[in-house]
């Protein structure tokens, strides 16, 4: 029984550490999209061309799937 209860901690463990591994992002303003400034505060090396090519729709704002397709693409990294 004890193996079992050690199996499933482990395993839950592993399934969370790639949650604690991706880069934090506040969206400060609760508006459910990203702000030039709040993912600069995310990613320093962000410059304003990079966000104009992220932002895919020309909202302004960076969607949480525009944010995902870059971090897919490779524009962002997903980890720190």
């Amino acid at each position: 029984m004890k193996t079992i209860a050690l199996g499933v901690t482990t395993a839950a463990a592993l399934m969370t550490t790639p949650l604690f591994a991706q880069t934090m992002i506040e969206d400060t303003d609760g508006s459910g999209t990203y702000s030039m400034a709040e993912l600069s505060v995310a990613y320093p090396e962000l410059t304003e061309d990079m966000f104009i090519a992220i932002d895919a729709d020309g909202s302004g704002d960076v969607s949480p799937e525009e944010l995902g397709a870059a971090q897919a693409n490779g524009v962002l990294p997903t980890t720190e």
